[in-house]
């Protein structure tokens, strides 16, 4: 059973490593909702494989720091499962991820080039946020990010030829010009 929590808590918390790393490809879910729902699960099985290895250790002392540890493991992931259960039960409730919401697609070959608006809440401005996704299998896309632009909330796409992109971003202010970006692909 020792070999069994050891080899939990290693997964759990190389997986929740590395989707706090950035990386260049990223795996998500075609899904949205999905990303938000794996998001609960890490933040519920997180303290709960810790605290699982922590009572079948063989000293006193290694148990308690392992209790201790889940228990500071808790308060963080009890933050993070309530706002993306928040956000999950929004997402299902009106089909929409309004916080990276799609707003154009470009499909080149079997890759799809997805421009989102990123938006943070009443304190933050939009965003922009060109993504190159490719589904790899069950569902999943393998991620890059292309370009991303804060302080931005229109844009179009275009496709100039096989190997470029043309975004014309629209001014944030009145005060803006339209920004012209050739991206190749």
């Amino acid at each position: 059973m020792k070999q069994v929590s050891n080899i939990l808590l290693i997964i759990v918390t190389l997986t929740t490593c590395l989707n706090m790393i950035y990386f260049p490809w990223e795996l998500r879910f075609v899904n949205t909702k999905y990303n938000y729902l794996f998001v609960m699960v890490l933040a519920i099985i997180l303290p709960i494989s810790a605290f699982f290895w922590s009572t079948l250790r063989d000293t006193k002392s290694v148990k308690v720091i392992g209790v201790i540890i889940s228990v500071c493991l808790a308060i963080p992931c009890f933050l993070t499962f309530t706002f993306a259960k928040l956000d999950y039960a929004d997402i299902t409730t009106k089909g929409v991820d309004y916080s990276f919401e799609e707003i154009n697609r470009l499909k080149v070959g079997d890759e799809s080039y997805v421009l989102y608006r990123t938006n943070g809440g009443a304190t933050t401005s939009f965003g922009l946020v060109l993504r190159m996704e490719k589904e790899i299998a069950l569902g999943i896309n393998a991620v890059n990010v292309i370009y991303s632009k804060y302080k931005a909330s229109e844009s179009s796409l275009e496709l100039t030829n096989e190997n470029q992109i043309k975004m014309q971003i629209q001014p944030y202010d009145k005060h803006g010009k339209v920004e012209v970006v050739v991206l190749s692909i």
